[in-house]
């Protein structure tokens, strides 16, 4: 073999090959962004603890996708027309492992967590009657702050997980722009993610869209047969992000779909906890969107292919 190499061991490595070029050769895009991000005020990271960002989620896509990629093709080559129905069966459990675990594992190497009620005591006190009300269970150790203020000037507030590593994130930037009543109701809108199901909804809606991608590349590939060897990877990644891209306005109608329910749930659940929480939301709204610079009336084109929350202006008239 060249290079003292099999030659299945050096077409393994074109995997890692491609996806090391794809990430290369989206560097000095992605720091064009950054660079307006900063210019409009919007990022307030240094450079060099950019780059380490950058090298940390490079190393986690080309660690995984190589992973991924590998399987997909072992798959192929022991089931040449059911491999898509297995690759399907097996990303759900990494699906929801990947759920699971971000929290805990992922999250973490980026952005610096401590509980709530460190700096916030009075704030976990508010929280706490809203989670009583939305009968939603989170201990203190899961109310956490994440110091974005490191690295940022935007806000926002999430759950993520569930089980054992289920917790609600408040940024301490949003914490310091929306401190009191409109917080509450921010608060209340993620947590109605979870009792509306939406993670439990966005895992099935994933599960079926994934399911329809497979099957879409593997009908793609029956053309191409030879996409289906190691040196065809550059056209499987391709064929998989074409396809991604023509679902982006299905997953983004679902998004927007989910958030505003959660807006709605979020009046029922602070109501007499805020005082005149619609008018609250509506300043949670108008805070969030100028800090973000949102266009608060985008065009329908725009609104319906990449807007995965209602646009600014249709928040309030959805709720009240």
């Amino acid at each position: 073999a060249r290079y003292g190499l099999p030659r299945r061991i050096r077409g393994r490595w074109i995997v890692p090959a491609v996806l090391a070029a794809l990430l290369l050769a989206e560097l000095p895009l992605d720091a064009f962004d950054e660079s307006l991000s900063r210019f409009y005020g919007q990022s307030i990271q240094d450079w060099p603890s950019w780059l380490v960002d950058q090298s940390k989620g490079w190393g986690i896509v080309l660690a995984t996708g190589t992973l991924l990629i590998w399987g997909t093709y072992a798959l192929m080559r022991r089931s040449p027309r059911r491999w898509w129905l297995y690759a399907w069966l097996l990303s759900i459990p990494l699906e929801l492992a990947g759920a699971f675990l971000s929290p805990l594992v992922l999250e973490p190497l980026f952005y610096h967590f401590q509980p709530l009620g460190k700096e916030h005591p009075a704030l976990v006190e508010s929280i706490e009657r809203v989670l009583r009300r939305a009968g939603v269970e989170i201990p203190r150790a899961r109310l956490l702050e994440m110091k974005a203020s490191e690295k940022t000037n935007s806000l926002n507030a999430y759950v993520s997980g569930f089980g054992a590593s289920k917790r609600l994130v408040l940024w301490d930037t949003i914490i310091a722009k929306e401190d009191g009543a409109p917080l509450l109701t921010t608060v209340g809108h993620e947590l109605g993610h979870y009792v509306l199901h939406h993670i439990r909804d966005g895992l099935i809606f994933g599960a079926l869209l994934s399911l329809a991608g497979f099957f879409g590349v593997h009908l793609i590939l029956r053309f191409f047969q030879h996409a289906a060897t190691w040196q065809g990877a550059p056209f499987l990644l391709l064929t998989a992000s074409c396809l991604i891209f023509v679902s982006t306005p299905l997953v983004a109608g679902f998004s927007r779909m989910q958030e505003h329910e959660a807006d709605r749930y979020s009046l029922e659940v602070t109501h007499g906890i805020v005082p005149d929480a619609g008018r609250a939301a509506a300043l949670a709204f108008q805070i969030e969107g100028e800090s973000a610079l949102a266009d608060p009336d985008p065009g329908p084109f725009v609104r319906f292919w990449l807007y995965d929350h209602p646009p600014l202006a249709d928040r309030p008239r959805g709720i009240l």
